[in-house]
């Protein structure tokens, strides 16, 4: 039986019912909402077991570990499947019939928790939605989001979505920072709340790729093809669209406890529980956000600009005087002059040799200096871990005394994780001899916040002759390779791979004691 056949059938019976499913709608709220102070997160299972086993991997391979996260999402398709036949090009829809897959991640006890115990604010961390009648509305108040107010409005047919989860949900934080290891691009997450019997945003699409994970309840989904190629992998979110745009779904369906349902940007979609007579919860992870080809040629040929304006003079030449009769709209129709085609076949020259001054190594360094390393996640560092970096290292004692310092120098060290720094070189002004010199710098996410782009890349400058450590560092990784062989006795570098160590980016083999 389709969605639409069971929402006919289910229309047939709705006004014999209608008084009873009124009364249904209060009981299952107050039933779903009821909660305490001291609440508790759900029993552990064995898909706990699996994530956590998965975690734990961490000290191997940090983009092995996402790897696996996303095996575990999308399973039991396979990476390799997926990337072929879905990864930008089609949906995905798994159903399990699992209802405790995803239970680990989220639970709706654990967002009234949130409510209670955070100061959340509207339209920064909450908002209050609806959708009937074709249209879409926002009824955020002003101020704190308090629980009661909150339920209220869930009461009354509102959707309620909570942004930035990762700041307040451990779980979700973890996963997110985990995923983004294999992606290596930000990994973004929104909550979903809604009552029985409504709808809370209308049908519209996105400019990321979406992963959607049904937690608890139930909900219709109808999931539409992009209209044209124009918006095929757009860049920017659609504006809500009506009934009447968007054609017939190639998905309808009901997603249940532990389904799971892919959407390439541009799939245009809408949710409801208009008639499955129970509230649903479910978590939509995003990324790839302006990470297109398009977003890094634009730092590829701007790199490449600024490389030719250095070293080719024809770059410097000023225009020909008179270049602004040689084209435009008013004199597009004419035809060419022999000084309009000169003049292009200048420019397409220099088109052509920009070629010669790409630098593709510097133009990834910059592009994922700024679209993943600024932004993204610090790494989520478990209990084990944190016995080997230098949270376990020198403490304090009761009796006044210090522990003694960890011996790093007899140590085997690694990277924290795969994509936890970026050594960069940057162009800069030594203010002592006004003159631009090239500096190493090494950039790091560890002290990034759990808000995304909320972050200024923490770097330390690394002195030209110690950038052959570093490399060897980063080039070593996933295996530990013993303080000695990687400093070869240099003093100068021993301190400095102590520093990376002192600023938690290194992990010993060991215990540090």
């Amino acid at each position: 039986m389709s969605a639409f056949e069971y929402y006919a059938k289910a229309k047939l019976q709705m006004e014999s019912k209608k008084l009873k499913n009124k009364k249904k709608l209060k009981q299952i709220s107050v039933k779903k909402l009821k909660t305490t102070h001291g609440v508790t997160r759900p029993k552990k299972t064995g898909h706990n077991f699996v994530l956590n086993k998965i975690y734990n991997l961490n000290l191997n391979n940090s983009t092995k570990i996402g790897q696996k996260l996303f095996e575990w999402l999308i399973h039991p398709f396979s990476i390799e499947d997926f990337m072929k036949n879905n990864w930008e090009k089609s949906i995905l829809h798994v159903s399990r019939n699992d209802p405790n897959y995803f239970s680990e991640l989220f639970s709706i006890t654990e967002l009234d928790t949130i409510l209670r115990q955070n100061n959340l604010q509207y339209g920064t961390n909450v908002d209050i939605t609806s959708y009937a009648n074709n249209v879409r509305e926002t009824h955020n108040p002003v101020g704190r989001a308090h629980p009661h107010v909150v339920w209220d409005y869930f009461n009354n047919k509102c959707s309620v979505r909570l942004q930035n989860p990762q700041l307040f949900a451990p779980e979700i934080y973890k996963f997110m920072a985990n995923l983004q290891e294999y992606f290596g691009s930000l990994v973004g997450c929104n909550v979903y709340l809604t009552p029985p019997f409504s709808q809370g945003f209308a049908p519209h699409y996105d400019d990321i790729e979406a992963f959607v994970v049904q937690v608890d309840g139930e909900k219709h989904w109808r999931v539409y093809k992009p209209r044209s190629k124009f918006e095929t992998l757009p860049r920017k979110s659609s504006g809500n669209f009506h009934q009447d745009e968007i054609g017939k779904p190639i998905l309808d369906v009901i997603l249940k406890p532990g389904d799971f349902l892919y959407m390439p940007r541009g799939y245009i979609h809408q949710a409801d529980t208009l008639f499955t007579e129970t509230h649903s919860l479910h978590l939509t992870f995003s990324t790839y956000q302006q990470y297109s080809m398009y977003d890094f040629l634009q730092v590829v040929i701007n790199n490449s600009l600024n490389n030719a304006v250095k070293n080719d003079v024809a770059y410097r030449s000023g225009l020909p005087i008179g270049y602004q009769h040689f084209g435009g709209l008013c004199i597009s129709e004419k035809p060419y002059t022999a000084q309009r085609q000169t003049f292009e076949n200048q420019i397409n020259q220099l088109i052509q040799n920009l070629k010669k001054h790409i630098d593709l190594d510097h133009a990834v360094d910059m592009f994922s200096l700024k679209n993943y390393y600024t932004n993204s996640l610090p790494p989520s560092i478990s209990d084990f871990e944190a016995l080997r970096t230098v949270a376990n290292g020198t403490k304090m004692q009761s009796n006044g005394k210090t522990t003694e310092a960890v011996d790093i120098e007899n140590s085997e060290v690694k990277l924290l994780r795969r994509n936890c720094f970026r050594l960069v070189e940057e162009t800069m002004l030594d203010e002592e001899t006004d003159k631009m010199t090239n500096e190493f710098r090494l950039y790091y996410n560890l002290d990034n916040t759990k808000l995304l782009y909320g972050n200024e890349c923490q770097f330390v400058i690394i002195p030209d002759e110690m950038g052959l450590f570093v490399k060897k560092l980063f080039n070593t990784y996933p295996s530990f390779i013993k303080f000695s062989d990687l400093c070869d006795d240099n003093e100068q570098a021993m301190q400095l791979v102590t520093d990376l160590w002192e600023r938690g980016l290194l992990i010993t083999k060991d215990v540090a004691c």
